[in-house]
This record gives C-alpha cells, sequence and structure tokens, in this order.
C-alpha cells in the first residue's frame, strides 16, 4: 500500500458516513471550528490577569505558533495538496475554501501551543493540550476538509519547531519577556493602574 493509498484508507475510515448522527456532527463542527476561538479567548484572559510565569509561557506558545504558521504558508505554497472535496472524496460537512490542505493550520496551532507547554514545568496541561489537538485532528478529517497525513504532518512539524527551537526560547526568554511586558505596560497602562489587569 503507497502513502496516497493508506492516507485515502485512514480518510474513508475517519470520514462521517450517512448513518452519523447530528449529535456528533455537530460536536465536531464545534471542535473543528469554535474551539480554537474558546482557546484564543482563554489565553487572552489568563495574558491579562496571570502573573509573569503565566505570561511568559503563553508569550512561548504564541512565537512558536506564529512561527510555525509561517512556515505551514511556505509549505503550502511550495507543495500544493487538495482537499478532500475538490478530489470528490467521502463527504464534506463543512464549507472551506479550496487552498492546499497540507499541513493542517488548525492542527498546527493546537499542536504547537501543547508543545510548548509539554516543553516546559506545565507538562499536565501539554499532555491534556495534545490530546485536545488530537480530537480537533479528527473532527477534521471527519467533517471531510482534512486527510490524516495533513493532522501528521502539521504534528510533526510542531514537534520538531518546538524541540530544536526550545534552546533558543532559553537564552533570550528573559529578553523577549522585557520588551513584550513594556509594550503591554504601555497598552494597558490605565487599566493596570485601576487593578483591573495585571
Amino acid at each position: 500500500m503507497t502513502l496516497s493509498e493508506l492516507n485515502l484508507s485512514l480518510f474513508s475510515w475517519i470520514n462521517a458516513s450517512p448513518e452519523a448522527s447530528n449529535t456528533g456532527i455537530h460536536f465536531a463542527i464545534f471542535i473543528a471550528n469554535d474551539l480554537l476561538y474558546c482557546i484564543i479567548l482563554l489565553f487572552a484572559w489568563f495574558w491579562l490577569r496571570g502573573n509573569y510565569d503565566t505570561k511568559k509561557q503563553i508569550l512561548k506558545a504564541f512565537i512558536f505558533t506564529s512561527i510555525a504558521i509561517l512556515i505551514s504558508q511556505c509549505i503550502s505554497h511550495a507543495y500544493y495538496h487538495p482537499r478532500p472535496f475538490v478530489m470528490n472524496v467521502g463527504r464534506t460537512l463543512i464549507y472551506h475554501t479550496p487552498n492546499g490542505s497540507f499541513p493542517s493550520d488548525h492542527m498546527l496551532i493546537f499542536s504547537s501551543i501543547a508543545f510548548s507547554y509539554l516543553f516546559s514545568v506545565q507538562r499536565k496541561l501539554g499532555v491534556f493540550l495534545l490530546i485536545m489537538a488530537w480530537l480537533v485532528a479528527w473532527s477534521r478529517v471527519y467533517l471531510g476538509v482534512h486527510f490524516p497525513l495533513d493532522m501528521l504532518g502539521a504534528f510533526l512539524l510542531a514537534f520538531a519547531l518546538n524541540f530544536f527551537g526550545l534552546t533558543l526560547w532559553n537564552l533570550y526568554k528573559e529578553k523577549i519577556m522585557q520588551w513584550a511586558l513594556t509594550l503591554h505596560f504601555y497598552l494597558f497602562k490605565p487599566l493596570i493602574q485601576k487593578g483591573y489587569i495585571k
């Protein structure tokens, strides 16, 4: 079996069948589309209300994820792989533009955030976020907008970036935090002085 055949076989196994329940489909849609916005709001809240260490970990996750997305865009422009619905494969249950599918940006974001915590003192949270990342991966394939190898590619890219970039982060994290907090205090000084945020 070739890699392409394996990819299609796994997709057919995961993709929602015609007998899929509405409950399962709506759950998958929430995970695939809406969970990301919940995570962004949660991180924004913890950045505004969290202590120094909390802010530092959020900043680390943000930087690594931003770099990962930039690399992903370069890969997508250099190598185009059509999405399942472009190839008339399986069932597609949410709308998506017919751009390249490899690697999955959603999986990349969740995996990069997860690894940024896994490679820190907050490993338990990292494990939880990794589970969440694979739930996102399942939902995107289930709903027909990605192939399984799109998810694996994103996962491996996030791992490599966080693993090999950790040394650089540890070297410059305090200086980066100083810059970030200087900007933070400049933007939110009135709210900080009133005690609404930290």
